[in-house]
């Protein structure tokens, strides 16, 4: 006699089905192959990095070195549009706009390139590191879980910058996001779409993420201090 006493399936597995596989990433940086250098400055909104950027321009320029200075979104088309949306001016989805950062980075590159093939020093205020901390945040990635959907989303992001020139040096200016956001309402007149603590939060945990996954690309300074202070710093680390 046919046993029909199977052990009751909720509905909404019935139709369930789902796959794992296991997956290893190798990134492979492009180091930089040019005379010039190229530095990047990284951190969270109010983090005070424009500030740093601008203020290592001087100095370069002050003592005689030929300095390229850009930005991230940049002020070409794409990048103005860019920022278009990150004051809430133009509405995009999270996974198209982060492809927009990839266009404006890619244009960037070439300009990049020319400036380091001619032995100056290309200083850029933010790079396609901050791409996994607030393109991460756009996903909803939670980095204080740890897990394979945080590896699997900050390395596929990281694969789309495929042979980008690394920086020689990647400073990371390190606040917590109150800092962030009291620095912001001080110089901002209106906020952007992640001026906002639950956001900064979990883009402060991007960062650590990717310091601690690859530490030998980052040098921590600590961006609570005066502006002199860091400043000097940063250039006793490059020097």
């Amino acid at each position: 006699m046919l046993n029909t006493n199977f052990p009751k399936v909720p509905p909404s597995q019935k139709y369930m089905k789902t796959n794992n596989y296991h997956v290893e990433f190798d990134l492979d940086f492009k180091r930089n192959p040019y005379k010039g250098k190229l530095i990047a400055i990284e951190g969270i909104d109010g983090s005070g990095k424009t500030t740093q950027a601008q203020e290592l321009k001087k100095y370069f320029k002050k003592n005689g070195n030929g300095t390229f200075f850009t930005k991230n979104p940049t002020d070409g088309e794409i990048g103005k549009f860019i920022r278009q949306i990150l004051r809430g001016q133009k509405h995009f989805s999270p996974i198209s706009f982060q492809y927009l950062f990839v266009a404006d980075r890619a244009y960037q590159q070439s300009e990049i390139s020319e400036h380091l093939k001619n032995g100056h020093m290309a200083i850029t205020d933010r790079y396609f590191w901050s791409s996994v901390a607030y393109g991460a945040q756009d996903r909803n990635i939670d980095f204080s879980k740890g897990n394979g959907e945080v590896l699997l989303s900050s390395f596929g992001i990281l694969s789309t910058y495929y042979q980008f020139i690394v920086p020689d040096m990647t400073f990371y200016l390190k606040i917590s996001p109150e800092t962030a956001l009291e620095r912001i309402s001080k110089e901002r007149d209106s906020k952007d779409i992640y001026d906002q603590k639950s956001k900064l939060v979990n883009i402060a945990k991007g960062y650590e993420w990717l310091i601690n996954k690859f530490p030998e690309e980052f040098t921590v300074i600590n961006g609570e201090r005066p502006i002199d202070q860091i400043t000097k710093e940063i250039l006793s680390k490059l020097k």
